[in-house]
């Protein structure tokens, strides 16, 4: 009965140490700073996750193929937009539709993205995306480096900001 007991004690003593050295959680990484929040507090940046990052790989993928129903899936109906030529929406259906009206001579390679979080206990990413634009103007080509802001809250792009760099 004792040496029952002394296995079972030997057998929980080693599985609570298996469970704790296979923990995949890394340390606290937080990075840098911004007040860029809700109560304009500050706070530190953590490092987010694929998932808010593959959500915008995915949305390239359908704005590249001009399927602009599926597009209006990413984004909640109430996000907002903010074009890098100055225009603003404040619903899905405007921005859809600024986008989509006319024939588009802008061809882009989406060249990198990253999500960082505030807080990864509240939920919500921002993701960074960096394009680089080849647009036609009559004759002339012109070249850009494109950054595009995403904040992600439950799967859905609740704000999207785009800023423009003409390249040399």
């Amino acid at each position: 009965m004792i040496m029952k007991k002394i296995k079972l004690t030997a057998l929980l003593i080693a599985i609570v140490a298996i469970n704790f050295s296979c923990q995949t959680t890394s340390p606290d990484r937080s990075i840098g700073f911004t007040n860029w929040s809700d109560d304009g507090e500050t706070y530190k940046w953590h490092l987010g996750t694929d998932k808010a990052v593959d959500l915008v790989v995915e949305l390239d993928k359908v704005w590249s193929a001009q399927d602009y129903t599926k597009m209006r899936t990413f984004f909640a109906d109430t996000a907002k937009f903010y074009h890098r030529n100055g225009k603003s929406f404040n619903n899905t259906n405007d921005f859809i539709n600024y986008i989509s009206e006319g024939s588009s001579t802008t061809e882009w390679k989406f060249t990198s993205a990253y999500s960082v979080d505030l807080d990864p206990s509240r939920g919500g990413e921002h993701v960074q995306a960096g394009f680089e634009l080849t647009s036609k103007a009559g004759d002339s080509i012109i070249k850009s480096e494109v950054h595009e802001q995403y904040y992600v809250i439950d799967n859905k792009i609740v704000q999207w900001r785009q800023f423009s760099l003409p390249m040399n």
